[in-house]
């Protein structure tokens, strides 16, 4: 847990995350010619880093003039069953905290501006099915998908978007 910890910590491995989701399967010289800022070394650490730690998974492999070229995707999106009491609290303190770091050097900005840059926060409590909720999380990655696949132009800013699923107090069981 502590190795996933570090790794959706890191702002290196999150943003080679976000190339591989974005792109749903990258080889490392994709990811190279995407983020060329980026060491060769500093990917190739990272990359078997989320490896290890199951974040991505090899999906194909081929030999590209004598050598193995392997293709990544992202492995699961989904918090698994913690191994440890307290890991997935681990996990969603790391990611929250991460969030809040974001938001402290974005206010900390002298050009903050909160409508230009269209921050907010939603929350809603909706009764749904288990299939129900699947229905609508493919409908949710459908339109993401749509987007993310869109060129980017040199004025485009990056913007994050956070989507996280919770029971609610009287739907947990604790």
């Amino acid at each position: 847990m502590e190795k996933l910890v570090k790794i959706l910590t890191d702002p290196i491995s999150n943003r080679l995350i976000q190339l591989i989701r974005t792109a749903q399967r990258m080889t490392i010289s994709e990811i190279l010619s995407q983020a060329p800022d980026v060491p060769r070394a500093t990917v190739y650490r990272r990359m078997e880093k989320m490896l290890q730690a199951g974040v991505i998974e090899i999906v194909e492999t081929h030999k590209v003039r004598g050598q193995t070229e392997n293709v990544y995707a992202i492995r699961n999106i989904f918090i698994s069953a913690p191994k440890e009491p307290g890991d997935g609290m681990k996990l969603m303190d790391s990611t929250l905290t991460q969030i809040y770091s974001q938001c402290d050097r974005y206010f900390h900005r002298e050009d903050a501006d909160v409508e230009r840059d269209k921050l907010f926060v939603l929350n809603y409590a909706i009764p749904l099915s288990d299939p129900d909720f699947a229905d609508m999380l493919s409908e949710i990655y459908a339109v993401v998908q749509k987007y993310q696949h869109k060129p980017a132009s040199a004025d485009t800013p990056l913007r994050n978007l956070y989507l996280m699923s919770m029971p609610t107090e009287a739907d947990s069981q604790v």
